[in-house]
């Protein structure tokens, strides 16, 4: 029998011949073995879930469980697609509510991407003198990324417990509430986009390509992903309040890993691979990809934007479900 303690000796040695970038290797290897096997597991966890409440609900169709996980399940994954409706109201009063009163309405939310592009740009190419040509256009993809998902993060941390009362009251499935935060910040992007991306192509003389067309499958998968961030964000701030300082400072950490002020060719082959494990990087490195060096995404781009976003929605909507029927006690 092979002694099962010999595994790490072997592999330290065999990663020791291998070097630095062995090791990088082996990190990068794990991390995404580790995020595959969480993902089965939630999704497996999920499923089951649905197929449970979906025979009880056929056994007894009269009789539910309201304290039944797997009938919270389902009021949270089937209930939130039956009360679209809601969701999409929620969205537009907070539009509403957020411009009412003001005299310049949506324009203000150019201000800050826009502030944000004119400090990072002076920044950079007066001050370091970077001489990237349009290094603008390549600053303002990442920048209006990056925008959406911090807002989307850091308004879903008060998603639930801001709205104690509603929660206390109501009967609606609850994900629609960090769901319609991501929503919110979705339509602000889109606005953005609209007005700045058409303006840079021009003022750089960009010319369309065709990688351009995977633009909405891109934002898709990034959607995914600011979907189940906001899920786990909105239910374990529920428990643990702290957790709004905690993501403050981790995204002041995630801005400066994530490849928004440089790009990731100017970096060693070892920290281009370290880079692409920051959660963002693969989204944002598919927009530089498609519109600044107007090329298809590089097949590893592809895999990490793929497995980050199926990754976060799953075990997002996983934790959510588990703790649902517990909010109103914690509010």
């Amino acid at each position: 029998m092979v002694d099962l303690a010999l595994f790490p000796a072997g592999s330290a040695l065999a990663m020791r011949g291998l070097g630095a970038r062995g090791w990088v290797a082996w990190i990068v290897g794990a991390w995404m073995v580790l995020l595959l096997a969480v993902t089965w597991r939630a999704i497996a966890s999920l499923a089951q879930q649905l197929r449970l409440a979906v025979s009880e609900a056929r056994a007894n169709p009269t009789l539910i469980d309201r304290a039944d996980p797997d009938e919270a399940a389902t009021r949270t994954l089937l209930g939130t697609l039956a009360r679209r409706e809601l969701l999409a109201n929620l969205v537009l009063k907070n539009l509403k509510l957020k411009y009412r009163g003001s005299v310049f309405g949506f324009l203000w939310s150019l201000a800050n991407p826009l502030l944000m592009i004119l400090v990072y740009s002076a920044a950079f190419t007066v001050i370091l003198r970077v001489r990237t040509p349009g290094f603008v256009f390549f600053l303002l993809l990442g920048v209006l990324a990056w925008t959406f998902f911090a807002n989307s993060v850091g308004m879903s941390t008060g998603a639930i417990v801001d709205s104690g009362g509603l929660v206390k009251s109501a009967v609606f499935p609850r994900a629609i509430m960090p769901l319609a935060t991501v929503l919110f910040n979705l339509a602000q992007y889109l606005l953005n986009v609209v007005v700045f991306l058409p303006l840079m192509l021009v003022l750089y003389g960009v010319v369309p390509s065709p990688a351009m067309a995977l633009f909405p499958v891109f934002l898709a998968l990034q959607v995914m992903f600011t979907m189940g961030a906001a899920l786990a964000l909105s239910t374990g701030t529920v428990f643990f309040r702290d957790i709004r300082h905690i993501l403050e400072i981790a995204l002041s950490v995630m801005f400066w890993t994530t490849p928004i002020v440089y790009t990731v060719r100017d970096l060693p082959e070892m920290a281009r691979m370290l880079v692409m494990l920051s959660p963002l990087s693969p989204f944002v490195v598919g927009y530089h990809q498609m519109f600044f060096e107007r090329q298809w995404p590089e097949p590893s781009v592809w895999a990490f934007a793929i497995l980050y976003a199926v990754a976060a929605l799953a075990c997002g909507l996983r934790l959510f479900v588990s703790f649902e029927d517990r909010f109103a006690e914690q509010v």
